[in-house]
């Protein structure tokens, strides 16, 4: 009886090595699979996209709502400096804590959710702020082939993203944007630094930014950057979080660690021919951003308290917007 018992579970674990097999096999040939609690489906996307004047591999993951009729509208997300959300089906690329939840509450709420991996087949570090790739370009091209795909609305596609995300989503306004004739439909901005920010053009579609206020990536430059927005007829709303730091959680501290933030009350602006120029109206170049705006001083802290009210304004935002 022993023997046939011995044999019976040499069968079954047979069985399951195999199905688990199958199932790795079937996410890496990206086929499209139920993600968590089977309440939306994902698929991977690889394309190809310029960064400083050559093309290099891009990863993203789409999340579908499973019962959810097309078209689809589409948010497209981008992930801070840290990579610390969930990882893509088949391990080939991975996003923040903010897209992840963005990706759970959004498909929730009948959006396509997609999220780029903008470090995909590198090896930057958070700390590589230098190396950081021109990821608004990742997004524009992603753009482009969401809305050739039948799947989804062309009129209904928004971009965010959280920090070093966020700084890309701000970049949406600048004059040398080419969109290929499809604009964002609205676009939000999650704790973006703002120390270096783009001269905007009137954009016809809104943007919203949220800031901790406790973030050690201050207020002021992003209030600088309000000011030019308006000015330039640009629909923007400015939303503090009271009591969040750059995570947004409740549990903020200063620590030492490489920052874009010294530039607080003094931001450089990227001009419309190409040139850099400090608020105060001195010229600024690379060497003297990395001078004056990069320090030692960083930020901790992810209790996250304070994220989900910060998904559900942008989700809301969106909302609104749509047509």
């Amino acid at each position: 009886m022993n023997g046939v018992i011995n044999i019976g579970i040499k069968i079954f674990r047979s069985l399951v090595r195999i199905l688990i097999l199958a199932g790795v096999l079937g996410v890496s040939a990206c086929v499209t699979a139920p993600a968590k609690k089977a309440t939306y489906t994902t698929k991977i996307y690889t394309f190809n996209s310029t960064n400083r004047g050559s093309y290099r591999p891009v990863i993203a993951m789409i999340a579908m709502p499973l019962k959810a009729k097309g078209p689809l509208p589409v948010i497209i997300t981008q992930h801070g400096s840290s990579r610390d959300g969930i990882v893509f089906p088949g391990g080939r690329g991975q996003t923040d804590e903010y897209s992840t939840r963005l990706v759970y509450e959004g498909t929730k709420r009948g959006f396509a959710v997609a999220a780029i991996d903008a470090f995909y087949k590198t090896r930057i570090q958070p700390g590589d702020k230098t190396k950081f790739p021109n990821a608004h370009q990742y997004a524009l091209d992603l753009k482009t082939i969401l809305a050739s795909d039948a799947r989804f609305d062309r009129a209904n596609i928004f971009y965010t993203g959280f920090s070093y995300g966020a700084g890309q989503v701000n970049k949406s306004v600048d004059i040398g944007v080419d969109f290929k004739s499809v604009h964002w439909r609205a676009v939000a901005s999650a704790e973006p630094g703002c120390n270096v920010i783009s001269e905007p053009v009137k954009v016809p579609f809104p943007i919203l930014l949220i800031k901790g206020s406790e973030s050690h990536y201050y207020v002021e430059p992003c209030q600088y950057f309000v000011r030019l927005l308006r000015a330039a007829e640009v629909d923007v709303t400015l939303s503090v979080i009271e009591g969040g730091n750059h995570f947004f959680s409740t549990d903020g501290r200063i620590t030492r660690g490489k920052a874009v933030n010294g530039c607080r009350f003094n931001p450089v602006i990227r001009k419309q021919e190409g040139t850099l120029q400090f608020a105060d109206g001195s010229l600024a170049s690379r060497r003297l951003i990395k001078e004056k705006c990069f320090t030692s001083e960083a930020g901790s802290g992810k209790n996250r308290l304070l994220l989900d009210g910060v998904i559900d304004r942008v989700l809301n935002f969106f909302a609104a917007n749509k047509t």
